[in-house]
């Protein structure tokens, strides 16, 4: 019985990791107070990810890029590459970096990681691999993909699947 329950657990804790790559944190629905506890509760500020100095913007990583000063990598695996990814970005996934191939990546340049996550974990945890294999400037792309393509970012994308 023992072992079950910690089977149990241990299966709850994975699938409540495996969701937070996909799901906002604004998904996560907690009870609301009772409006008397409400009054006394402050509002906690939610710092900007753009203030991060291991996060960058759009709006930055475009202008880098631009001036050849960056690279960007696609740290989604190759499958994800191949539907769609930032036009000139690299497919150098997660799973490599954590096997610490990094083949291929400039050390010279500002290294900018995508993934789709909406709050840029597995781009932040390929900065910090990144960091440990010795590269000095990288940082994770605020928003992934998504917001690269909202900003009027140019994304390449696999022709469509046509039905026989």
């Amino acid at each position: 019985m023992k072992s079950r329950n910690v089977i149990l657990s241990g299966a709850l804790l994975l699938s409540g990791l495996s969701l937070a790559c996909h799901q906002p944190s604004s998904a996560v629905s907690s009870p609301s107070p009772t409006p008397a506890v409400a009054a006394t509760i402050a509002p906690i500020a939610t710092p900007n990810p753009e203030n991060d100095p291991k996060r960058i913007s759009v709006a930055d990583a475009k202008a880098a890029v631009a001036k050849g000063e960056a690279v960007v990598i696609d740290v989604r695996g190759p499958d994800a590459y191949k539907i769609a990814h930032i036009k000139g970005a690299i497919e150098h996934s997660i799973g490599r970096l954590e096997g610490m191939d990094y083949k291929g990546l400039p050390k010279n340049k500002l290294i900018i990681a995508y993934c789709s996550c909406p709050a840029e974990q597995t781009s932040l945890r390929a900065v910090t691999l990144l960091e440990q294999g010795g590269f000095k400037n990288a940082k994770a792309l605020v928003g992934g993909n998504a917001a690269w393509e909202a900003a009027g970012g140019e994304m390449i994308k696999a022709p469509p699947a046509s039905n026989p």
